[in-house]
């Protein structure tokens, strides 16, 4: 009798583990994957993974380690991935995500980083890893990567689905991990190092925008239900066309003094490098009618300009070029950045917004005589202009000791 009771109690206890695993995978599998609810779709959200294919997004490594498999986005051939980024850049948003590690795992979820160079320091990151059970860290499961320690350590165990809630508006970030707020209006201020502790890196230094990224770091990771409700003040409409390939200056041409080359150094990673100067990087084509957006950052009392419309002059083509310039400068009291230099101003600004060995999103419009430039998405100059009709794209390093470094530049065309 005894053996039959255990028997018994073994055949219960295993139906209760059963239906308790049942239970949990209810609970943490949505009814319905990578869609959007009613209520989403009114309030503005898109889904930014379709389940099916990677439309939307792209990569600098190999984007055939990544891929599709049951709805959800896979590293099919882990550590050749590197980062896997969306097409469009974003600045103020809400995100979610869902992500399930394998034993040891170790990802990331990049926010306002680069196309070129590691998204993780030119934005930054919130960890993806499996340290369930472990105290939070500078570098465990929801951290800012290297600059700010989770409240708690709220990832699951491994093989267990996770979600993300992240909401990102100006300085200000709010993160939950499975519902826990591991993030209060966190500052994005002068918290954050690169590689150690001695080599700061501040937050607000970096990138202002940019693209939402999934990191490859050799091991296996599934994500699913990625979505996001973008906030920005000017949103990316896509269909940019990138200026620079991140390896070298091919397609562009120097006139003047300084120096141009393409950074080396892992910090500096496929930016554009000006220094000293005075002298111009000019793009082989020509344009009239576009919208630019860049990414532009000037050491400690810099100058630059991003030209456009503009050429060489005739009679010195080694001079300042003929052309328009929004101007790139923290200290000139009267052309400051997002001016178009002696010819515009913003009305509404009395000085720059922008800081030395800070990085800063430039954008710039030019359609018929109409010019219009945008920092950090604040407006700064519409103005009616009529001197320039078409040219090249110029960017200008000024003095000895200047340097300027220029990422991500894209244009689009606009035909009229």
């Amino acid at each position: 009798m005894r053996l039959i009771h255990r028997g018994i109690t073994m055949l219960l206890m295993q139906w209760l583990t059963v239906l308790m695993s049942s239970v949990l995978a209810q609970i943490h599998q949505p009814a319905e994957i990578n869609t959007l609810s009613e209520d989403e779709r009114r309030t503005g959200w898109t889904l930014l993974f379709n389940g099916e294919n990677l439309d939307g997004w792209t990569t600098s490594g190999d984007i055939d380690a990544w891929g599709v498999r049951d709805g959800e986005l896979v590293i099919v051939r882990p550590g050749t991935g590197w980062w896997l980024r969306t097409d469009r850049t974003y600045r103020n948003f809400e995100l979610v995500l869902d992500f399930n590690l394998s034993e040891g795992a170790n990802s990331g979820l990049g926010l306002r980083g680069s196309a070129y160079g590691d998204p993780a320091f030119t934005g930054f990151e919130i960890q993806i890893y499996d340290s369930h059970g472990d105290e939070p860290a500078i570098n465990g499961c929801g951290a800012v990567y290297n600059a700010i320690v989770p409240a708690s350590q709220a990832v699951r165990p491994a093989g267990q689905w996770n979600t993300y809630r992240v909401r990102c508006v100006g300085d200000t970030l709010d993160v939950w991990l499975n519902g826990e707020h591991i993030h209060q209006s966190q500052r994005l201020d002068d918290r954050g190092f690169f590689r150690r502790p001695d080599q700061p890196l501040p937050l607000r230094d970096r990138y202002p925008t940019g693209y939402i990224s999934l990191q490859d770091h050799g091991q296996e990771v599934r994500f699913r239900n990625i979505k996001i409700l973008d906030l920005s003040p000017d949103p990316d409409p896509g269909g940019y066309t990138e200026l620079f390939n991140g390896r070298n200056l091919d397609g562009w041409f120097a006139r003047g003094g300084g120096t141009w080359s393409v950074g080396e150094r892992e910090i500096e990673g496929g930016a554009t490098i000006g220094r000293d100067g005075p002298g111009h990087l000019f793009s082989e084509r020509t344009f009239r009618d576009f919208e630019l957006r860049a990414f532009v950052r000037v050491n400690t009392n810099g100058n630059s300009g991003l030209y456009f419309r503009t050429i060489p002059r005739p009679e010195d083509p080694d001079t300042w070029p003929l052309g328009y310039e929004a101007q790139v400068d923290q200290h000139d009291p009267k052309n400051f950045t997002g001016c178009v230099y002696d010819r515009a101003w913003p009305e509404h600004l009395d000085g720059p917004i922008t800081r030395d060995n800070a990085w800063f999103d430039y954008r710039i419009r030019a359609v018929g005589d109409r010019i219009q430039t945008w920092v950090n998405g604040v407006p700064m100059v519409d103005a009616e202009l009529d001197d320039f009709e078409e040219g090249h794209f110029a960017l200008q390093t000024h003095h000895p000791g200047n340097e300027v470094m220029y990422r991500d530049v894209r244009v689009r065309e606009i035909r009229r």
